[in-house]
């Protein structure tokens, strides 16, 4: 009832405002608007004067809760976006400013503007949107200012849980991180689980990642900090089960035994998956968890992984083993130590589900004929990452699609919704997270996160899933755009850094070296 009675109240606003300007020709309006990602609920640009953003721009900020941290954000985006001080005035909320947290309204009118927010949240969201509209003023060489149109913007997300799943692979750079970091903030997510690919440097355990890794805890200290400044929380993550190489198993490469085969005990014969009967192997992991939680501040979510485990239990000790109660003791040995910390563990879900079951036919169900009985002695407090990456499948009927999703919800965990790359896969998962009333959504992006198609496509179409809005263009120019904003925030220096890939040149970007 609440956001009913923001939307009426908004719109009323709006239809008052609209009656004393006209609006913006079509053609114009629709080169604005293909700026903005995600598209705001409402957008109503009108043909008057435009609004400078200067110091003599007169700012009035209405905030719900968290005003003068709200209030210091707007300045200082301000003087770092837009090179000025503008005077920000604080005002009391009217009733037309919305609850949700991250929601904002945005009003800009003869040389005024005034910025409405739930939280500091929504203030951060609203200049994201101020930057997304603004260009700089014309007829000069150099930047002297920018300028918006005359404006209403109302605009709330759907999901609470708006999160980027990032790689962090040998063949990243730091501020290449960073800047797709900022990149995801700036689309308005709040949460990045960053998965070290044997790229994390343990204090106690360097012989763990790869010779010269460049994912130190001094580094992850610092996107650490970056984040919170931005309002993102940083989520870490190593694989507890399957994908113990680090590394890509098509690649055939080992982040340890490559270097290391004295540690070839801590993993089942194949090197794939860890070895969950070992104790030394397991005592281990609840090291590695928790001083890795340590180094990113001890967030309230960890994510296990968990995935893809294919030569689970093959060694003699294992296949020997009641090897469903060993998986289920180890989980709930990490989940129980996290729990300590007031943090969540997270993990995929597909070695939860049966490989074979009808049930799941054209999802992902990597488990053995015990999944069930798995999941089932698993904490409820666990989330349940479900990937998934097309519409749903051909014949589900509306109200049935992605069983999956509904079947762990069903079971009691929390869920989260995550597609990769499929455009129609994430509108598609973006309303059945709000249909099923899931937890939220986390995008995957795994090593496709380079070339404008992969790229554009990922974060659009994961802003605007997570967002639930249709987006207003698909631009390659104005994605570029926003990718090169994100890097003046770096800012970037080096010219392996910019654009979409590494290089210019096809071999060097794709062909092993």
């Amino acid at each position: 009832m609440r956001k009913q009675n923001w939307i009426i109240m908004a719109v009323c606003a709006c239809v008052a405002y609209a009656s004393h300007a006209a609006p913006l020709n079509a053609r114009e309006a629709n080169i604005i608007k293909a700026r903005l990602v995600p598209a705001p609920k409402r957008v109503d640009l009108t043909d008057g004067p435009d609004v400078v953003l200067n110091d003599a721009l007169a700012v009035t900020l209405a905030c719900t809760k968290d005003g003068a941290l709200a209030e210091k954000q707007v300045r200082e985006t301000f003087k770092a976006w837009f090179g000025c001080r503008p005077k920000v005035t604080s005002a009391a909320p009217s009733d037309t400013v919305p609850k949700i947290a991250g929601a904002y309204r945005i009003v800009s009118t003869k040389g005024t503007l005034r910025i409405e927010a739930a939280d500091a949240g929504g203030a951060r969201n609203a200049m994201r949107t101020l930057r997304q509209l603004a260009e700089p003023l014309r007829g000069t060489r150099t930047l002297t200012s920018y300028f918006i149109p005359e404006t209403v913007i109302d605009d709330a997300p759907v999901m609470a849980f708006r999160g980027f799943h990032l790689c962090w692979f040998p063949e990243n750079t730091p501020v290449e991180i960073e800047r797709y970091i900022r990149l995801a903030a700036y689309y308005k997510m709040n949460y990045i689980v960053l998965e070290s690919w044997g790229m994390f440097v343990f204090k106690n355990h360097p012989e763990l990642a790869w010779p010269g890794s460049t994912m130190t805890p001094r580094e992850i200290k610092r996107l650490v900090k970056i984040a919170n400044e931005l309002g993102v929380t940083l989520i870490p993550q190593i694989n507890l089960f399957g994908h113990a190489t680090g590394s890509r198993v098509n690649s055939g490469k080992h982040s340890i035994l490559d270097f290391h085969p004295e540690l070839q005990p801590l993993f089942e014969p194949n090197g794939w998956t860890w070895c969950h009967s070992n104790p030394e192997a397991m005592a281990l992991l609840e090291e590695l968890v928790l001083e890795m939680h340590d180094a990113y501040g001890r967030p309230p979510y960890f994510h296990a992984g968990c995935d893809e485990a294919y030569d689970m239990g093959t060694c003699a000790q294992c296949r020997r083993s009641d090897y469903p109660k060993v998986v289920a003791t180890c989980l709930t040995r990490i989940h129980d130590a996290l729990a300590k910390r007031e943090c969540r563990m997270m993990m995929w879900h597909d070695m939860l589900l049966r490989s074979g079951d009808p049930r799941w036919k054209g999802y992902y169900a990597n488990g053995a004929e015990w999944a069930e009985t798995l999941l089932d002695a698993l904490p409820r407090d666990i989330v349940i990452c479900d990937w998934f990456y097309s519409p749903p499948v051909k014949g589900e009927k509306e109200g049935e699609t992605y069983p999956t999703l509904r079947y762990f919800k069903s079971k009691g965990f929390p869920v989260l919704s995550c597609p990769w790359e499929h455009r129609d896969g994430y509108a598609a998962q973006s309303r059945a997270v709000q249909e099923i009333g899931l937890d939220g959504m986390l995008s995957t992006t795994w090593h496709h996160l380079y070339g404008h198609q992969s790229m554009r496509q990922i974060y659009w179409s994961a802003a605007h899933a997570m967002w639930g809005t249709q987006q207003f263009g698909y631009g390659l120019l104005d994605f570029t755009r926003h990718l090169r904003q994100a890097g003046w925030d770096v800012p970037l220096k080096n010219y392996v850094d910019t654009g979409f890939n590494h290089h210019q040149v096809p071999e060097k970007n794709f062909t092993p070296r």
